[in-house]
């Protein structure tokens, strides 16, 4: 059996293309919140709700939290990545160097986890998929256009290039840590990792917040800030993050961090149903990216190394010979 499955399954691609739909709306209803809080301390409003949640519904949904050392070390290894320096990261990004340089560098989580797929757990990729990596990219770079470049000084378009790339990074590392896990632990809860991964993370962002900002300057009685820190946060981070994690049991992690490449076509989709025409080129980036996601889930997949966590795995469950 390989470690990847050839295509997609159903159930996995319509959980991925929801997710990408919630993440393409999370800008425009953060921007909603964002002028009635500091950056940092509207990013921790992102995850502290989406922990308190999250725990509260384990019981109901009969989930739970990591019951082992092993496991809870890996849920907040990845809660650091994918929480905290993932989201800080991209919000620092979009602050410094502009919302158009934040999203092409975040976007370049894909290519980071075709490396490590390649060094670590020794997988494969096929160039048609590569190529449609490169596509996606490439779409993803005319999206944006527009708002590439900006007026900020050298030194905060360097660290928020800095930050943003990060983030990807963080993204790319945590993504890879979930597969490996779902991969040596098939019955691992899902639910309850997640909600592991937020209570680290939304802990170390508050941190952080309470650090760097004064909490007192959020206007905390603004309805439209909480309107849009329950969005974010129940929808754009829970609900989302689980979709995406059960989507990634049935795909490769290259395959599943393309479709973040649709996030920003979703984006400039809703602002053309609020009347906001685009240009051209982007219209062109749009159509780009969409036919590069498409060729990286329909891309064979070529014979690969079997990844050293699966080798374990069945070195302890198929018994030798005698």
């Amino acid at each position: 059996m390989k470690v990847v499955a050839a295509r997609p399954a159903g159930n996995a691609t319509l959980l991925l293309a929801a997710t990408v739909v919630v993440w393409g709306c999370t800008g425009r209803v953060i921007a909603v919140g964002a002028p009635h809080s500091e950056p940092l301390t509207l990013t921790m409003m992102r995850a502290v709700p989406a922990a308190v949640l999250l725990l509260a519904a384990l019981p109901f949904l009969r989930c739970h939290l990591p019951r082992r050392s092993d496991l809870w070390f890996w849920t907040a290894v990845s809660g650091l990545l994918m929480v905290t320096l993932f989201l800080a990261g991209f919000t620092e990004g979009v602050v410094r160097a502009g919302p158009g340089n934040a999203i092409v560098l975040a976007s370049t989580t894909p290519f980071f986890v075709v490396i490590l797929g390649w060094f670590v757990a020794g997988e494969r990729i096929a160039w048609q998929g590569f190529a449609g990596l490169v596509i996606g990219f490439v779409g993803v770079v005319l999206v944006v256009s527009t708002q590439l470049g900006g007026d900020q000084d050298g030194r905060d378009l360097a660290i928020g290039m800095a930050c943003a790339l990060a983030a990807a990074i963080g993204w790319a590392v945590g993504t890879f840590v979930i597969k490996e896990l779902v991969v040596r632990h098939p019955d691992v809860d899902l639910i309850g990792v997640t909600a592991g991964q937020y209570v680290v993370g939304g802990v170390a962002l508050l941190v952080l917040a309470s650090t760097f900002e004064d909490l007192g300057a959020t206007e905390w009685s603004s309805g439209e800030l909480w309107v849009s820190v329950a969005f974010v946060s129940i929808v754009g981070c829970a609900l989302a993050t689980i979709a995406y994690f059960f989507a990634l049991r049935a795909m490769s992690a290259t395959t599943a961090t393309a479709w973040s490449f649709l996030s920003p076509v979703v984006a400039v989709l809703l602002e053309i149903v609020l009347g906001h025409a685009p240009r051209a080129i982007v219209l062109l980036g749009m159509v780009i990216t969409i036919a590069g996601v498409a060729i990286v889930n329909t891309a064979p997949q070529r014979p690969s190394v079997v990844s050293r966590s699966e080798r374990r795995r069945r070195r302890g469950s198929i018994p030798r010979p005698a």
